[in-house]
């Protein structure tokens, strides 16, 4: 069970932080507020509102399918370590074959799926009329699409200027999902929180892509030598990525460390 603070210049803030860090919804953790925020005065002394949010537990369903597996594997390792070994030299394959293999599994590896988006949708949803809006306000031509997925909403800014709207390393896209999201997000307690993303010209699905490569790639070198990986600093939705691309890699786990806008994911083999 997860249970981690999060600081922020309001305890609105440090939530909205720490559910984007840890990829839940606010009806998935118990919110207790660590230390309110403190303007202090002429603002010398001022405090960041710290809050700490523990994932909520969810029963666990056994596995048969899997708990019959382990019983198999257990059975097969039983047997006499000659027969074993011998198994194990039949069986090995080619180094050239190995490596073709491997090289197939990469290539099998799930890209960031194809998103629906639709003009239609935009139009009747709030945080996509909102997000046109503020657009105007900036003096940008553009069209809003709009997506309802299992991910939460996903919107996209079709425009001429998406080199301008994507910012250095994406800061300018961040910036506009973050207003966004408080937006869509200001009646949470009533509602639930909901995630959005804002995206333009496919930037966030390329960047997926990237992350998940390198992420892979780091995580087979920490693997092979024993030594952890610190990834460069990212928002805490790049971090999201990185830990749901290394969920189910064997031999290597991730955390986060430090704290915004420094903080970054720790590859670290699996003890």
């Amino acid at each position: 069970m997860r249970s981690m603070e999060f600081s922020g210049r309001n305890i609105d803030e440090a939530i909205f932080h720490g559910l984007n860090e840890m990829g839940l919804t606010i009806d998935e953790v118990e919110t207790e507020i660590v230390q309110k925020e403190s303007k202090g005065l002429f603002g010398i002394g001022a405090k960041n509102a710290i809050v700490r949010l523990t994932e909520r537990e969810v029963p666990v369903v056994p596995d048969f399918e899997a708990e019959k597996a382990a019983a198999h594997e257990q059975r097969k390792s039983d047997r006499p370590k000659r027969e074993g070994e011998r198994r194990e030299r039949s069986d090995r394959k080619p180094r050239g074959e190995r490596r073709e293999n491997g090289e197939r599994a990469k290539k099998q590896q799930p890209e960031v799926p194809e998103i629906a988006y639709s003009e239609d949708l935009a139009k009747e949803n709030d945080a996509a009329i909102f997000l046109s809006e503020l657009l105007k306000r900036m003096n940008i031509e553009a069209t809003v699409e709009a997506a309802e997925t299992e991910d939460g909403l996903k919107l996209n800014i079709l425009s001429s200027t998406d080199g301008l709207l994507i910012g250095r390393r994406g800061e300018t896209l961040d910036a506009l999902q973050y207003i966004v999201s408080l937006y869509m997000n200001k009646d949470r307690k009533e509602n639930g929180y909901r995630r959005v993303s804002v995206d333009t010209e496919g930037y966030r699905r390329r960047r997926e892509e990237t992350l998940r490569r390198l992420a892979r790639k780091n995580a087979a070198q920490v693997a092979r030598t024993g030594r952890s990986i610190a990834m460069e600093p990212m928002n805490p939705y790049e971090r999201r990525v990185l830990h749901s691309a290394l969920q189910g890699f064997k031999g290597v786990t991730t955390h986060s460390e430090g704290e915004e806008p420094n903080r970054r994911v720790i590859i670290t083999p699996d003890k």
